[in-house]
């Protein structure tokens, strides 16, 4: 009687156990996310360090802003520092219900390429790849196909590898990643919109920045990319580079097309000096070849104040501070 009486127990638990197990297996899957749910995860600011493969890859960190716009898209927006240079980057992923594609564009501030996008979640429901077909690295006239694959290990911390398919048809990882969140949501004091001076020259813009850099001691160049042979504007010249002056950024340019217009005095840069030394010796610097509009004087409105363009058509007003 106990062994029938064992039996008939060891058969409910099996049963009670097998009907949990397949239970727990069914709430499982019915979480699982999908399509634009399953992209929502991405929402919140994450810290972002990536690395070339080795142990002596470099590694670069940064931070990742991602929010949803409508019920449709994500907008990621990464900003990182590799070397010299301020890396931006503008990611757009999105779910079409009719392909049941993942689909997004990637832009980035060291080209003019977008990438376009086209990916699937795998069976785990964790891992998410994008594919991309964009320019070969060693050969500018052939393109390569890239991928890139984000996996959430938790709901704060997903990896990514950035991979490229190479001649012997083998998917080859040329970048790692690691995101940790940060917060959960857009913080109310992000940065959405910013203004930046944006000077175009036609082919002195390298020549202006060293002029700039003798006059501001404390002068800074945060980055600049030349054009290369073959590229659109002339080779050796500046495709773009970011400069800062007492604190304030400018981005300066060389045009691959020439223009007729130039610059004019309507915009110009208002510079408090400390010193009369140090008014003199800016205005003398800034209006060497240049045109001077109103010479160093006392105008009533300022003790000391001077009005001059340089000898690239760049307008400055200089004034003596006199608190």
């Amino acid at each position: 009687m106990k062994s029938v009486l064992l039996a008939t127990a060891f058969f409910w638990v099996a049963c009670t156990a097998g009907v949990a197990q397949e239970t727990t297996s069914s709430v499982e899957k019915k979480k699982m996310l999908s399509g634009f749910e399953w992209l929502k995860q991405f929402e919140g600011t994450w810290n972002v360090v990536s690395k070339a493969p080795g142990a002596d890859g470099e590694e670069h960190k940064g931070t990742m802003t991602s929010r949803a716009v409508g019920g449709f898209w994500m907008v990621s927006e990464q900003r990182a520092k590799m070397g010299t240079m301020d890396f931006e980057a503008v990611q757009t992923l999105g779910f079409d219900s009719k392909t049941e594609q993942f689909t997004g564009t990637w832009v980035d501030s060291s080209s003019s390429y977008t990438w376009h996008l086209k990916g699937s979640l795998d069976d785990s429901g964790k891992k998410l790849t994008m594919a991309s077909e964009g320019a070969d690295w060693t050969d500018k006239s052939k393109t390569r196909q890239y991928r890139d694959v984000y996996e959430f290990k938790s709901a704060d911390e997903i990896v990514s590898w950035s991979q490229m398919l190479n001649d012997a048809g083998e998917w080859e990882t040329f970048m790692n990643g690691k995101m940790t969140r940060v917060s959960s949501a857009m913080p109310a004091s992000a940065p959405v919109t910013t203004v930046t001076p944006f000077l175009m020259f036609q082919g002195k813009a390298e020549e202006a920045i060293e002029l700039y850099k003798a006059v501001f001691s404390d002068f800074k160049v945060e980055n600049i990319k030349k054009y290369k042979s073959g590229e659109a504007g002339k080779e050796g010249t500046v495709q773009v580079a970011t400069i800062e002056i007492a604190g304030q950024k400018v981005k300066v340019f060389d045009s691959p097309i020439p223009h007729e217009f130039d610059f004019t005095p309507s915009f110009s840069f208002f510079v408090e000096c400390e010193s009369m030394d140090q008014l003199k010796e800016r205005f003398g610097k800034l209006s060497e070849g240049g045109k001077v509009m109103m010479p160093l004087n006392d105008y009533g409105f300022s003790q000391q104040f001077g009005w001059t363009s340089d000898k690239y058509g760049v307008s400055w007003q200089l004034n003596l501070n006199s608190k």
